[in-house]
């Protein structure tokens, strides 16, 4: 059976607390004091996959040509008429 929610609420707000005992609190605390702390570090299998992987994308980002290269190196060389008749020439005579 559901209730309204703010019955629900009213139900809760008329419920008498009771006082935890006072040794339970010095227990709680008393552990939480002498528990290690424990600081948050990934499995160190992560942290080598995740360092491998930032190497990786380090090395492809140093060794790719940056745009303004890419769109020079897409031009086709022009050659002058005499340099492609001596390299015409020069083909023929290394040929047997």
């Amino acid at each position: 059976m559901k209730t309204p929610f703010d019955s629900f609420e009213n139900d809760l707000q008329q419920l008498d607390l009771r006082e935890l005992p006072a040794h339970w609190k010095d227990e709680i605390l008393a552990k939480a004091h002498s528990a290690p702390r424990r600081r948050f570090a990934p499995p160190r299998p992560l942290a080598i996959a995740l360092a491998a992987a930032w190497a990786v994308i380090l090395t492809l980002a140093l060794l790719t040509p940056s745009p303004r290269d890419a769109a020079v190196a897409q031009k086709p060389p022009v050659f002058a008429p005499d340099s492609l008749f001596a390299l015409n020439q020069q083909l023929t005579r290394s040929l047997p």
